[in-house]
């Protein structure tokens, strides 16, 4: 079964101390529509059944008496698409066809919702884990149509595939130089394996935004990196490489939000080598379970929880003879970007773990004495830290953000002792 993730968008709207204000919620009785044109200033909607067209009639008598001064219709129909899905438009007059069975709905279209509703709160938020099997997304429509039924909810339902599980065995992160002075970066095996829910959160009162935050929760985050570092001469390179860049989708309810969430795997290095040959190293790290971030646009505070690491180190090795420094780490950047009514907004998450830093000395020696020992041959002596680093950031590289808040940093001794690779026998 393939492995996907529900979002589940909900506006909840309320117009209870608004009594010249009524609202239609087209997702109430979309069953009984053969096709909706979604378009002012005429919305056509043609019913299947004769005997629902009627129902119509009778329930929307009153939107031509003027007895209401407002009247909203949300339209929610496959047939509007994506663009206009759930638009919201302001009804003047409507006009019925008994023969066609088609109601003409006189309309303007609502650019700005937020003037309109007086009370409410957006949420979109992931319903399942990442990762984890479900069956299908729910469905829109209700089962018994019924066009009498006026509704003030609106609730839509994606299910796209965002597995953030990647692996990066045998990637070549970087090579540059040739025959007598080059250095190359492998990652010999890598991965992430991770669960991470975002939330959208949009509280509406008196016709403003009073409350409005992205919320990014990791649950059971585990990232393993071994790293080999070859070459001969003397060379070193520092950068980034993106492995799996993740645009995992993008939701729109027109008039009222937009969603676009995306995620950035991959290593980023500052390395440098002195001598001829390789060293390898590594460890797995794992992210304290959960790890809450809220990041405040409006009327509420920052939340911070989790974002510490523990770690498992993997032996190094290494041959030749070299002087290797190490600076090098694992990344992945989930990003959300937000429009909110008329406000835009734009966060991500930097975490970079396991995070290494230090330097390994591979030495060999046919008469013994490498790490002390009489016998010993080849060894690697290394000094390396390991640790995390993770903050929240804004802009298109993680490394040179926008504007940064750090929500958690720590380093500590991976290895500090020299390694006997080969003895005498």
């Amino acid at each position: 079964m393939a492995r996907e993730d529900i979002i589940k968008a909900e506006l909840t709207a309320s117009w209870k101390e608004q009594d010249e204000v009524s609202v239609i919620n087209m997702a109430d009785f979309a069953s009984a529509l053969e096709k909706v044109d979604c378009t002012a200033p005429t919305l056509s909607m043609i019913f299947n059944r004769p005997e629902l067209f009627v129902e119509a009639q009778k329930s929307w008598e009153w939107i031509n008496s003027g007895e209401k001064n407002s009247v909203i219709m949300f339209a929610n129909h496959r047939s509007c698409g994506e663009e206009k899905a759930g638009a919201p438009f302001r009804v003047t007059g409507i006009k019925f066809d008994d023969k066609q069975l088609i109601a003409y709905a006189i309309v303007e279209e609502i650019y700005n919702l937020e003037t309109v509703i007086p009370d409410g709160e957006l949420v979109v938020d992931s319903i399942a884990d990442i990762d984890e099997p479900i069956e299908e997304a729910p469905e829109d429509n209700s089962e018994q149509a019924d066009p009498r039924k006026v509704s003030k909810r609106q609730t839509v339902s994606i299910a796209p595939s965002i597995s953030l599980n990647k692996d990066f065995d045998n990637k070549n992160i970087f090579s540059i130089g040739s025959g007598n002075n080059y250095l190359k970066l492998d990652c010999t095996t890598g991965g992430l394996r991770d669960k991470i829910k975002i939330k959208l959160y949009t509280r509406i009162r008196w016709f403003s935004v009073q409350e409005s935050y992205v919320e990014f929760r990791a649950e059971d985050v585990r990232a393993f990196v071994n790293l080999k570092l070859h070459g001969k001469g003397s060379r070193n390179s520092k950068n980034h490489k993106v492995l799996f860049p993740i645009t995992a989708y993008g939701f729109q309810i027109s008039g009222i939000a937009t969603l676009r969430l995306a995620a950035d795997i991959g290593v980023g290095y500052d390395a440098s080598l002195l001598g001829e040959d390789q060293v390898t190293w590594g460890a797995t790290a794992m992210l304290t379970n959960p790890s809450v971030m809220r990041q405040c646009f409006k009327g509420c505070n920052h939340i911070n929880t989790g974002w510490q690491i523990t770690t498992q180190q993997v032996q190094p090795a290494g041959s030749g003879s070299l002087m290797a420094k190490i600076s090098a780490h694992a990344f992945i950047t989930p990003k959300a970007e937000a429009r909110i009514f008329n406000s835009g907004y734009e966060v991500g998450i930097a975490l970079l773990a396991p995070k290494f830093d230090g330097t390994a000395l591979v030495a060999a020696n046919s008469d013994g004495g490498i790490c002390a020992h009489p016998k010993a041959i080849l060894g690697v002596d290394v000094d390396v830290q390991v640790g995390l680093q993770c903050y929240v950031y804004a802009g298109s590289n993680y490394q040179s953000p926008n504007w940064q808040r750090m929500l958690y940093q720590r380093m500590w001794t991976l290895y500090d002792q020299c390694f006997i690779l080969a003895r005498k026998p």
